[in-house]
């Protein structure tokens, strides 16, 4: 008997057209939708300014036209990346800096059109596919078309439509996080296998993983306790070598990430005063 099923051909030919569809759709009309307010912020921490600066520049009593909004929305030699960075540490600390620095070396290479800034999501949502293609050859070993499926449902996926060609972080995010949680269980599942060399490898790539979904976003921390609890569990809540390997690729991705903490507990009154919105009580026909 195979070890590997692979799924019926009708069924595969239509895993290939959902595919083909989702990818199309990444990338159709996509600077055809109104560029909205939270992707302004995005232009505006690409290009170096806080919107204080803006404040004082624009607001200043004269008729504001677009030519005055350029160089906010826009790189310029007036800013660097280090200002791109210091925008989101004084303003929007609870956005770490990964996704701004990637999207600004694109914008640099390729211009600044809506189009542009928005196709890097659309390419980093194409990881995706790999990515939960990894994932789920680790979950389900012997079952290749459970991957299929899994990467036929993401390509289609409303949601992930949505973040495709939105110039937010969040499209990378998911990515980090199917990436992360599929190293991790590639690290338990070779740890008996592998000797020191390789073991400090597999672990590394988990350390290294989790480090960059952190500097994605924030909740990444509440993934890294999700996976805490799954290894701990699945070792019986015993401190065996696997929970101890664990421990010390978790705490090294935590510590990789300790800058940005230090930040977000150094601007934690801007912090809070932008995280805001999500603590007001709306009233019950706002959902009607």
């Amino acid at each position: 008997m195979p070890d590997l099923k692979l799924a019926p051909n009708r069924l595969r030919f239509l895993i290939i057209v959902l595919l083909m569809v989702g990818i199309f759709f990444r990338f159709f009309n996509i600077d055809g939708k109104v560029y909205w307010h939270d992707e302004t912020f995005t232009s505006l921490r690409i290009s170096g300014y806080t919107a204080n600066e803006v404040r004082q520049q624009i607001f200043n009593g004269c008729i504001i036209n677009k030519e005055s909004f350029a160089k906010f929305q826009s790189l310029n030699v007036e800013k660097g990346l280090n200002d791109t960075i210091m925008s989101l540490e004084t303003e929007d600390p609870q956005h770490p800096p990964l996704y701004y620095v990637i999207a600004r070396f694109w914008v640099r290479i390729f211009g600044n059109s809506v189009a542009v800034i928005r196709s890097l999501s659309a390419f980093i949502s194409l990881l995706i596919f790999p990515s939960i293609y990894w994932l789920c050859r680790e979950l389900f070993k012997a079952s290749v078309w459970v991957s299929e499926v899994a990467i036929a449902l993401m390509a289609i996926s409303p949601i992930h439509l949505v973040y495709a060609q939105e110039a937010r972080e969040y499209i990378l995010w998911i990515v980090t996080i199917l990436i992360c949680s599929a190293s991790l269980l590639r690290a338990l599942r070779l740890e008996s296998k592998d000797k020191a060399p390789r073991r400090i490898l597999t672990w590394g790539m988990y350390a290294v993983t989790l480090a960059l979904s952190l500097y994605t976003f924030l909740l990444s921390g509440f993934v890294a306790v999700a996976h805490g609890i799954y290894v701990i569990a699945t070792a019986r809540f015993r401190l065996n070598r696997t929970v101890k390997a664990y421990l010390l690729a978790s705490l090294t991705g935590f510590l990789a990430f300790t800058p940005w903490m230090l930040v977000v507990i150094d601007n934690f009154l801007q912090f809070d005063s932008s995280t805001a919105w999500t603590k007001m009580q709306l009233p019950p026909r706002y959902f009607n």
